[in-house]
């Protein structure tokens, strides 16, 4: 009997050979002030695309030096970046993964000094200060032109980082964003900045470019949610990647009692049933068993599985086969395998 796990999905014009995603997992200390590599990503992303995972996302990539997660991540704001990318694109390929990359602005959540947001606040002592209209035309250019760069490099498209408190999702979201221009006030002025920047991406890199959206929840409400994913697939999105965001933690975002997994995992699957294209899911998907009850119950398109993947590059392929798996120990405080791919308890078990 073949899995539920091993079945293809088109992803725009990409078929993609099964069902689990490998989701943008920072190895935070991998790379140099400069953005590029200082451990090979190509090796990295190509053992679990021989363990037989079908969607590749690159971890979360600066479109700029001033929109840096970390001061050792990696890079797509110079032309010289591309040839990294191009190395985890052939590595990927030649096992048969579709690969996009992860494109991000980390907002007032950068390093150094200053940085910026759509709003002027205190963020751990340091200042934050708001995004003028010309430097926010300046950033959407700027996402635009990481993603012409990552179709250069031969990959299959981008993710636009819309979550976990980045910048977009200090736009999307009424606890950061107190603007009273055109970014800000109303929901869809709210929403303007990733909606602009979906469109220009789209228009630059043509209509086979896969453009991916990692969806924060990040409002209060879901029903905000709903019509937010709606306005992204109209606008040519290509799947929803599914996790937290800003106003997550809201009382009114609590599956029913009866939910097995979290509320993050929860609400992929809400927004699932929302819109036409291609969702994923995440959050604590470590075992085989997990991502098969979503996907046997048609809650969800793709089931994202990123720990599990470091403490097991074979896990699709082991998934797929109904064997058992390296089971993540979630490290604490953080996870041991992002300090040099080696340090994980089971590396090379």
């Amino acid at each position: 009997m073949t899995s539920v796990i091993d079945r293809s999905i088109m992803i725009n014009k990409k078929k993609v050979k099964n069902r689990i995603l490998m989701p943008p997992l920072v190895c935070f200390n991998w790379g140099n002030e400069e953005g590029f590599e200082t451990v090979d990503r190509a090796e990295h992303y190509a053992l679990r695309a021989k363990g037989g995972t079908g969607l590749m996302v690159v971890e979360a990539t600066a479109i700029s030096r001033e929109g840096r997660i970390t001061d050792t991540g990696i890079g797509l704001w110079r032309d010289e970046h591309i040839p990294q990318f191009e190395r985890m694109a052939h590595a990927c390929h030649q096992e048969d993964s579709v690969v996009i990359v992860q494109l991000v602005h980390a907002g007032m959540k950068a390093v150094g000094t200053p940085v910026y947001s759509s709003s002027a606040v205190e963020v751990e002592n340091k200042q934050c200060l708001e995004l003028s209209l010309e430097h926010i035309e300046r950033i959407k250019a700027e996402f635009i032109e990481a993603a012409l760069r990552a179709q250069k490099a031969g990959l299959d498209g981008v993710e636009i980082h819309g979550a976990h408190g980045y910048l977009l999702s200090q736009f999307t979201s009424k606890q950061v964003n107190a603007r009273n221009d055109q970014y800000g006030g109303s929901l869809d002025n709210r929403l303007r900045l990733s909606l602009e920047i979906v469109e220009g991406v789209r228009k630059a890199t043509g209509d086979d470019f896969i453009i991916c959206y990692r969806f924060g929840v990040n409002d209060p409400t879901l029903e905000e949610d709903k019509y937010f994913a709606k306005k992204l697939e109209a606008l040519g999105v290509d799947i929803l990647n599914v996790s937290a965001g800003i106003g997550a933690n809201s009382k009114n975002l609590v599956p029913p009692e009866d939910y097995p997994y979290s509320f993050i995992t929860y609400m992929g699957t809400e927004i699932f049933k929302q819109v036409d294209i291609p969702v994923a899911c995440v959050f604590g998907i470590k075992e085989p068993k997990q991502a098969e009850y979503l996907l046997e119950n048609e809650m969800i398109d793709m089931v994202a599985v990123g720990k599990g993947l470091l403490a097991d590059p074979n896990w699709t392929n082991k998934a797929i086969k109904g064997e058992g798996v390296n089971i993540c120990y979630n490290c604490a405080p953080w996870c041991k395998y992002g300090k040099d791919g080696k340090t994980c308890p089971w590396y090379g078990k």
